[in-house]
């Protein structure tokens, strides 16, 4: 297994969720590795800019679980929850915090 770390060459923010390893950075290494070691049948390459993310953690699983000895990995990603949607039409009242008069009630 192998971790490239500081990757910030992903194009955008879904292909830095959905593949473990960037294009960019996949690119620079296929050429070493047989693609067996790219796609979790025999090992991983991953890259990651600051942290890890959910499909890292999900490949390790899929790694690590006997049942799933020599099959690539494919990320199926959780769906992503809805806002919720008021049911009503009342306004939900919400503080609002002004500083200034926070600031002032401080000082009195």
């Amino acid at each position: 297994m192998i971790v490239i770390g500081g990757d910030d060459q992903y194009r955008d923010e879904d292909e830095e969720e959905l593949t473990v390893i960037s294009r960019w950075a996949r690119r620079k290494v296929a050429s070493q590795f047989n693609e067996e070691c790219l796609d979790g049948r025999k090992s991983f390459i991953f890259s990651w800019n600051k942290q890890h993310r959910e499909i890292h953690e999900e490949a390790l699983l899929h790694y690590f679980d006997p049942s799933k000895k020599g099959q690539k990995f494919e990320y199926q990603p959780k769906p992503k929850p809805e806002p919720k949607k008021i049911e009503n039409n009342d306004e939900v009242w919400q503080p609002k915090l002004n500083l200034l008069s926070l600031s002032l009630v401080i000082l009195s």
